[in-house]
């Protein structure tokens, strides 16, 4: 009987280096939303500019 060679197929780098694009993508958008300063109003956003901590009272304590 006569053998038959049967070679595994070579993969193409494509797949890798569309992982890699998606995973760069993932990056940089997260980079952009927790470093990135946030626009908005100074006075709802950001740390307080007076040092001072107005505790809100939950909504039971407030009846």
């Amino acid at each position: 009987m006569a053998e038959i060679n049967i070679e595994p197929k070579k993969r193409s780098g494509w797949s890798w280096i569309i992982v890699l694009l998606i995973l760069l993508l993932v990056g940089w958008i997260l980079y952009k939303y927790v470093f990135e300063s946030k626009g908005g109003n100074p006075a709802t956003t950001g740390a307080p500019t007076n040092g001072m901590v107005i505790p809100i009272a939950p909504v039971f304590l407030s009846h």
